[in-house]
């Protein structure tokens, strides 16, 4: 029988073609903004001297974002230039913003981080460079409202709040309950010294009794600036009633 020679396969390298990344356009009119989903994904662009680009941010009204611009060149360069935020796709009413670039976690000079309550649907981020040069920049957008699923005033039962100021500046939040019905639980403002806890209660509040519902808190501090224990208690019977309920953001990624 004749012998079967060896096979001999032979494996051709074809080389990839790496074809460029198209770069994303920005948005460089309020009518053209670019989208910005506020849950702290992390994009990045180039902005030119004396450009202003523009950001869209789906919102919902009462809640509260922070906003963020880093150059990632390090801390010896200048932040992307300054950041303005309206309430309208016209880019004609303006919101109120608060600089926490320097609250913590503090950013060095080569960035920006501003927060704001939003007053509608829509929110318009503007950045504008003025460094004198083009910038390279990071920028992220948070949801940092707060959720509790539960609170109630049923019988003798109260629910208790205790909000932490985790950072090193004054943090203004409201907290607002809504009943299961979907009426106002109540409204109050909350403020919050740096390193300090400020409490409230449904008391407080003057909810209505044999109520439930949920409960939602908005500031103006940076993303994970306040920490919140809540707990319906029941301090009347003979021995008290104490659960806790969770009360957190649910829209950062850091």
């Amino acid at each position: 029988m004749r012998a079967m020679r060896p096979l001999t396969v032979a494996f051709v390298l074809v080389p990839f073609l790496l074809l460029p990344r198209a770069a994303r356009a920005e948005g460089v009119s309020c009518a053209n903004p670019t989208v910005l989903v506020p849950d702290g994904r992390i994009a990045s662009g180039t902005i030119a001297n004396g450009g202003s680009y523009f950001f869209l941010i789906s919102t919902r009204a009462g809640n509260s974002y922070s906003v963020e611009f880093m150059n990632p060149a390090g801390a010896a360069v200048q932040a992307p230039g300054t950041v303005l935020a309206f309430s309208d796709v016209a880019c004609g009413t303006p919101l109120t913003t608060n600089n926490t670039t320097n609250n913590d976690p503090k950013i060095t000079n080569n960035g920006v981080r501003v927060a704001f309550t939003a007053a509608t649907t829509t929110a318009i981020v503007q950045l504008t460079n003025n460094t004198g040069s083009s910038v390279s920049y990071t920028y992220s957008a948070s949801d940092t409202t707060m959720f509790s699923a539960a609170w109630s005033t049923n019988g003798t039962y109260q629910t208790y709040y205790s909000f932490y100021n985790t950072t090193s500046a004054v943090i203004h939040g409201t907290l607002t309950l809504t009943t299961t019905g979907g009426a106002s639980g109540g409204t109050i403002p909350i403020t919050i010294q740096p390193g300090r806890t400020t409490p409230t209660n449904t008391v407080a509040l003057g909810t209505v009794r044999n109520q439930t519902g949920t409960a939602v808190f908005s500031h103006d501090g940076p993303p994970a600036g306040v920490l919140v224990e809540a707990a319906i208690a029941n301090f009347t019977l003979a021995t008290p009633y104490v659960q806790t309920i969770r009360f957190q953001t649910v829209r950062e990624i850091r």
